[in-house]
């Protein structure tokens, strides 16, 4: 492939003159996107770096494809070696041979964090650990379980980020342990364990079999979104709750067509039933739709409303619709899962 005005097929890269070089200031090596714009025979328009281009091709192109170049070539003119692609976040064959072996080895050997935490709470309640150990295990539990935890959007932001699902990518930026991080902390508090001997108290195996369980649900869940970063499946170490057994929260967004919208929908299986709503943002209005398992939980639900209503008007949130449907909310067919986070994990 060859850009203009003196165009020459060049197979699989592509060439730009003197000028274009001066314009981009590109350095061998580099990396780049360029998306195809147009195609009429082997003449093919394309956009890089917010400039357009006109080059012949020896290859099928359609208008629209992405193509991912290397710069092999600054001097005298810039030359760009389309690179192949790969789906995004597929991993590669070596990286899904490790996940799945780090999967058989995890998955016998681990429990659910908020059942780790119990358990590490009842540990620090028997006045059998070192002074070292018990202390930190203080210091944890009130970090997480302190009473302004969970209360705003910003506090709930706050305990995603140090959930340990992001710790070797901070690690990897700062190349120091964060000081909230949950991963960074249970380790530190295994690694104190194993450097207690055992004989000293016999709660220590106890503990490191404990943490070390709960270490691999977190690993679990990073590998999780490494394989599907669209879909991010996590358990954040909330305060114990006996109301709560388990929720899940879906995000979509559908661009395809006008309007363009959003729906969350979220399920909570309660120690009363199941509760399911879903809520569409469009045209900066907000619907939402309530669902129960049975007539006990819809009752309490519809006795909820008025007081549903005055807070998400207390809040400034427009609020176009609130109603409970007999149907379990499902996505909307043309709606697409979206990362909402950059794992790099």
């Amino acid at each position: 492939m060859a850009i203009g005005p003196t165009s020459t097929s060049i197979g699989g890269s592509l060439n730009l003159g003197q000028t274009a070089a001066q314009a981009l200031k590109l350095s061998v090596g580099q990396m780049l996107s360029v998306t195809v714009t147009k195609v009429e025979g082997n003449q093919v328009n394309f956009n890089l770096a917010g400039r357009s281009f006109t080059a012949t091709s020896q290859q099928s192109l359609q208008a629209g494809q992405q193509l991912d170049v290397k710069v092999t070539q600054t001097k005298p003119n810039v030359i760009l070696q389309i690179q192949p692609r790969t789906a995004p976040g597929t991993p590669q064959p070596n990286t899904q041979q490790t996940l799945q072996t780090a999967y058989r080895q995890l998955l016998p050997n681990q429990m659910p964090i908020n059942q780790g935490l119990q358990q590490l709470v009842q540990f620090s309640q028997t006045g059998l650990l070192p002074a070292n150990i018990q202390s930190h295990i203080t210091s944890l539990l009130e970090q997480l379980f302190k009473p302004s935890t969970q209360t705003s959007a910003k506090e709930l932001k706050n305990q995603l980020l140090s959930s340990g699902l992001f710790l070797e990518n901070q690690l990897g930026k700062t190349q120091k342990p964060p000081t909230s991080d949950l991963k960074a902390r249970l380790l530190q508090l295994l690694q104190m364990t194993q450097q207690t001997k055992a004989s000293d108290t016999a709660e220590m195996p106890k503990l490191a079999k404990l943490l070390s369980q709960t270490l691999n649900r977190i690993t679990l869940q990073q590998i999780q979104a490494i394989e599907n970063p669209n879909l991010l499946n996590i358990q954040l170490p909330l305060q114990p709750n006996p109301y709560i057994d388990e929720m899940e929260i879906d995000i979509r967004r559908q661009a395809k067509e006008t309007p363009d919208f959003w729906e969350v929908i979220v399920n909570l299986t309660l120690s009363s039933g199941e509760l399911s709503s879903k809520l569409m943002f469009m045209n900066d209005e907000i619907s939402l739709s309530l669902w129960a398992d049975n007539t006990n939980l819809e009752q309490r639900v519809r006795a909820g409303l008025p007081e549903l209503q005055a807070s998400f008007q207390q809040a400034a949130i427009p609020l176009k619709q609130v109603f409970i449907t007999q149907q379990k909310p499902e996505n909307h067919p043309q709606a697409q899962k979206v990362a909402l986070i950059d794992l790099h994990v």
